[in-house]
């Protein structure tokens, strides 16, 4: 099992969220932002950002995945 950020990248789609938009508004770096993209881990604080900044829950930006 593994991570999937596959959520978020619908819910940016849905809202119509550009990458920069998302990396300005979370307040996150372009190297974690591209963690992101690459299914890589990341902290739990950075996904508490995404989701302050989105005004959604975790459940809405993760998911568990088979490998």
């Amino acid at each position: 099992m593994k991570f999937s950020y596959k959520p978020l990248w619908k819910l940016m789609i849905d809202r119509d969220i550009k990458n920069s938009d998302l990396i300005k508004a979370a307040d996150i770096s372009k190297s974690t932002f591209y963690k992101l993209k690459s299914n890589e881990n990341v902290t739990t604080d950075i996904l508490l950002k995404i989701c302050i900044a989105l005004e959604c829950d975790i459940s809405e930006i993760i998911e568990c995945a088979e490998d």
